[in-house]
């Protein structure tokens, strides 16, 4: 991919309809990575069903018809997986928290800033709700997304075993 193609690529808020095209791109993924406990997916099937009920929204990083790649939020409400869970977070705190969940890119695509634009247009859409806090986890090994995200003004805030026993951080940026 030449350089000047990146202007190509479109961010889009995806639906229901792309749930399973996310779904086959993410397992792509994963099973194309060398470090796989670096990344976390959720059962196809809690994914088909936070879709279905509207508490995970997509965005996708598209050059013409092909995905370069994904991005997820999860509004978990008072569910047990809310991360705020593990920080300590009351009912009202628990209430305005938003996953920022999965961030994959295409081998070939990646060093375009596809992951922070994706979680820009996300960002975007939930300042317009205002009041959110923004929590996401990440293994951390993976200096690439931790370097990212510390960047777009999020705080390293724990860190713990997730996951079936996989060390994570958890980070937390509030939007006013």
């Amino acid at each position: 991919m030449k350089e000047d193609d990146c202007m190509e690529i479109k961010i889009r808020k995806a639906g229901r309809e792309d749930t399973e095209c996310y779904l086959a791109f993410l397992h792509d993924i994963k099973n194309a990575m060398v470090q796989g406990d670096w990344f976390y997916l959720d059962p196809d099937e809690d994914t088909r069903e936070m879709m279905a009920e509207g508490s995970m929204q997509l965005w996708f990083a598209q050059m013409q018809d092909r995905i370069a790649g994904v991005f997820s939020i999860i509004v978990p409400g008072k569910k047990s997986f809310n991360l705020g869970c593990d920080l300590g977070f009351d009912e009202e705190m628990l209430s305005r928290v938003v996953h920022m969940d999965t961030a994959a890119v295409h081998p070939d695509f990646r060093g375009h800033d596809l992951q922070h634009r994706m979680m820009m247009a996300a960002e975007e859409e939930l300042r317009a709700i205002g009041g959110r806090i923004l929590l996401c986890t990440i293994h951390p090994d993976n200096r690439y997304s931790v370097q990212n995200v510390l960047k777009q003004g999020y705080t390293i805030e724990k860190k713990l075993e997730k996951y079936g026993g996989s060390i994570r951080y958890i980070l937390r940026k509030d939007l006013p």
